[in-house]
């Protein structure tokens, strides 16, 4: 099952200024222009920051490190276990649900080493994927479309995509947000 959010313009905003500073430490391997980069970036940025606002409505705890540097070494801890989040746009009503979890190659290795315990998958719209380009005045919901461990990824074949290697998940391999917060015993 997975959870509908609502995407508010202050997180479009903060994303967006957030995307804009880090342009120097992400997505140049892509070698995108600009624009492209900054959608990439605030899309990610936005995922986290709504996956955060899930967990205090929750009233979940963790720890949280919305990266400023070159690296950070987590994106959510829950319960000791490190949670990354990952996040893709979509540009038309339930269009998410045609797409599949992705997690880069490159970045999956660095997620063993590390012990990531798992990796939750956001998807949101407002994205356009012929241009490459995120529209944030679109951006209005967020899809909490589940998790998996990264030991069940990293048993899935990558694929060689525009941008890269990454592994593939179909959504329906993907676990209830709810069960990786131990929300499930009380809905």
């Amino acid at each position: 099952m997975h959870e509908k959010l609502t995407v508010d313009s202050l997180v479009g905003k903060e994303a967006y200024e957030h995307a804009k500073n880090r342009l120097g430490f992400e997505y140049d391997r892509f070698h995108l222009a600009t624009e492209q980069r900054i959608s990439m970036i605030t899309i990610g940025t936005i995922g986290q920051l709504i996956f955060k606002k899930y967990l205090e409505s929750n009233d979940v705890p963790f720890e949280f490190q919305l990266q400023y540097g070159k690296y950070d070494d987590y994106d959510f801890k829950i319960r000791n276990e490190i949670v990354e989040v990952k996040s893709s746009g979509y540009k038309n009503p339930d269009e998410w649900m045609k797409l599949n979890g992705i997690y880069n190659a490159s970045q999956l290795e660095q997620a063993i080493i590390k012990k990531y315990h798992c990796s939750v998958q956001i998807f949101l719209n407002g994205y356009d994927k012929v241009n490459k380009l995120f529209n944030i005045s679109k951006c209005d919901t967020a899809i909490i479309a589940g998790w998996l461990e990264i030991g069940e990824i990293a048993k899935t074949d990558a694929k060689y995509l525009p941008h890269g290697r990454a592994h593939l998940i179909p959504l329906s391999q993907l676990k209830d947000i709810k069960t990786l917060l131990k929300l499930d015993s009380i809905s």
